[in-house]
């Protein structure tokens, strides 16, 4: 299929128009979309046309906007990786861009990569020195990186251009919180509402801080009203659903997480939070089924694996747990308890060796924490290795006096003395 640039550039502005996409993006708004419309799945096509005729049509001012406007798709979808390859390319034939700059940065911060959001941030500034946007997400960005002096200097500017302005309000009050001062943070927060009646980032904030101390009536207030504003924001209906976990509402807990997870398909984090409920309601197979979809959603989330192992483990499936358990550390060995998790499996199935081999390894990474050293000695008894198996559990003894468990070390004392030294 080929198409004349005009008719590209119209097919794909016609189709942009139709999907709708906001000039300026904000992490509240991104979702995923579970089922695209026929405009969508048009710009799809498309959009491969466009990138195939890249090197004849460089020449083209109307490249920069058309890619610029393709990256806004990919970034309100969640398709930070796309978007920031197009926001790249776009910048790269026009720099004078400071919506992509922003939006650029705001990708990277979103993905962790603060070093690289501040580099964008800062170039969309220099395009745009008074660019609002650009200085609360610099500060954000800065805060996260620990650097709080340039951050509140870049917050009060944004402030000072525009004192009311919700957004930067609520970045003081993220300022506070990450400083540890909660009732500056609280303060903050609620200026932001003050401003702004339905900013929902401010109210989802101040539940999370009153979530954090233990004041969930305050925590529910907050969330609730931020689902009055925006009915199908996942990250409140998520919190809410700690908010039950933490009353003992598991059902409630459950009705929130699925509407989140309804929401936002793609975020492994919210399917753990409904697999843990249903583990702790005894329903194994649902909370398998909710760790496989937080597998799907992204395949490196080590707990996800581990989780799915414990779960099999309670179902009897030794077996299967182990290739689980292989998997997380295959994607890190730096993690003690699934090691020790390992280690637990090897034991039960009499592989001694494999099994002190995972408990060393725990150990190694997490050497105040006798629990591993109680199977190492366990394993040693079983390759009659006595006297080294005296030795840990003497260590091991000393270890749960020193965390007061008094009951444990007195354990690991007697089991020591009954074994030979030499």
């Amino acid at each position: 299929m080929s198409r004349q640039p005009e008719d590209l550039f119209g097919s794909i502005a016609e189709k942009l128009l139709a999907v709708g996409i906001p000039e300026e993006i904000e992490p509240e708004i991104i979702r995923p979309k579970a089922l695209h419309s026929k405009h969508r799945k048009a710009l799809t096509e498309l959009e491969t046309l466009l990138e195939n005729a890249l090197e004849a049509l460089k020449e083209d001012k109307r490249v920069p906007g058309v890619l610029r406007r393709l990256a806004d798709l990919h970034l309100s979808e969640g398709d930070f990786g796309k978007a920031i390859m197009h926001y790249e390319v776009c910048l790269g034939f026009d720099s004078n861009q400071p919506n992509a700059w922003v939006h650029m940065g705001m990708a990277y911060y979103l993905v962790g990569e603060y070093r690289d959001a501040v580099s964008c941030f800062g170039s969309a500034l220099a395009v745009d020195k008074r660019n609002i946007r650009a200085l609360i997400y610099m500060g954000l960005a800065q805060t996260e990186l620990g650097d709080y002096e340039e951050s509140l200097k870049s917050i009060e500017k944004a402030l000072m251009l525009s004192s009311k302005n919700a957004r930067a309000l609520m970045a003081k009050g993220l300022y506070f919180k990450k400083r540890g001062k909660t009732e500056g943070a609280i303060t903050w927060f609620k200026r932001a509402i003050e401003s702004e009646k339905a900013f929902v980032p401010a109210y989802m904030e101040l539940g999370s801080i009153y979530y954090e101390n233990e004041q969930l009536e305050e925590a529910e207030s907050a969330l609730v009203r931020a689902l009055h504003v925006d009915p199908e924001q996942p990250y409140a209906m998520a919190l809410l659903g700690d908010v039950s976990i933490k009353e003992k509402d598991f059902n409630q807990a459950l009705f929130y997480y699925d509407k989140a997870v309804t929401v936002k398909f793609d975020e492994s984090s919210l399917w753990m939070r409904k697999g843990d409920v249903h583990k702790l309601m005894r329903s194994y197979k649902e909370a398998m089924n909710a760790y496989s979809k937080a597998i799907n959603a992204d395949p490196e989330c080590i707990d996800a694996w581990v989780k799915s192992g414990n779960v099999l483990l309670l179902m009897n499936d030794e077996s299967t747990a182990l290739e689980y358990y292989n998997t997380a550390l295959a994607l890190s060995s730096e993690k003690p308890e699934v090691a020790h998790s390992r280690g637990i499996v090897y034991f039960n199935q009499n592989r001694f060796e494999e099994a002190l081999s995972d408990f060393d390894a725990a150990f190694s990474v997490d050497p105040s924490n006798p629990e591993h050293l109680y199977f190492r000695a366990l394993c040693l008894e079983k390759l009659h290795r006595a006297p080294e198996a005296r030795r840990t559990w003497q260590i091991a003894s000393s270890l749960y006096l020193e965390a007061g468990d008094e009951v444990k070390s007195a354990e690991c004392n007697a089991r020591a003395k009954r074994l030979p030294s030499a």
